[in-house]
C-alpha cells in the first residue's frame, strides 16, 4: 500500500464503464466526470482533505504512478487541490 507524505495526496482518476449495444465495455472517463479523483492517502500535513473525499485537482501539477496492482495513480499536493465533491 502507498502512503502519502506531507502535504501530498495519492489519488486515483475516476472512470466510468460504457457498453456498446453490441455489449462491447469501452472504458473512458465521461465528460462530467473527467476532472474528478478519488483520495487513496493524505500525508500527516494535509488539513482540508481526507481519504474518500471526491475532488478536483489541477492535473496539470499531478505525478503520474502505478499502485502495487499497476493501476495509474497521481500524486499531488494540497495545494493543487481546486475544490472537494459534497454529496
Amino acid at each position: 500500500m502507498l502512503k502519502a507524505l506531507n502535504k501530498n495526496i495519492i489519488v486515483k482518476m475516476i472512470e466510468k464503464n460504457t457498453t456498446t449495444e453490441s455489449g462491447i465495455i469501452l472504458t473512458r472517463v465521461d465528460a462530467s466526470e473527467a476532472n474528478k479523483a478519488k483520495v487513496l492517502s493524505v500525508g500527516d500535513l494535509v488539513n482540508e482533505v481526507s481519504v474518500d473525499d471526491v475532488i478536483l485537482i489541477n492535473w496539470n501539477k499531478a505525478i503520474k504512478n502505478k499502485d502495487e496492482n499497476g493501476s495509474d495513480i497521481y500524486v499531488v499536493s494540497e495545494d493543487d487541490v481546486v475544490l472537494i465533491f459534497e454529496e
